[in-house]
């Protein structure tokens, strides 16, 4: 039975664990945030394209590309981005 008590302490302290808020209000923004995020985009939208069996850069004239256009898109607005 100390086993299964055991057993039930972790998972009460792991489930506690999970429930603190993080504070993100002591955190600032640098001057390189711009480029981290449309690295970032970047590296997100190679994953799905990847994962999709689409080309990764493909041509202007094929489908894809508005495709990567628009997930790359939504990537920079949920990061807090506006377009240009």
């Amino acid at each position: 039975m100390s086993r299964m008590g055991g057993a039930m302490l972790l998972m009460g302290v792991l489930l506690l664990a999970g429930c603190s808020k993080p504070s993100y209000r002591e955190w600032t923004a640098s001057a390189e945030v711009g480029q981290v995020a449309f690295d970032e985009c970047t590296d997100e939208v190679d994953t799905t394209m990847r994962l999709r069996g689409y080309p990764l850069r493909p041509l202007p004239e094929t489908p894809h590309f508005a495709y990567r256009k628009e997930v790359f898109g939504t990537c920079m607005r949920r990061k807090g981005y506006n377009p240009d």
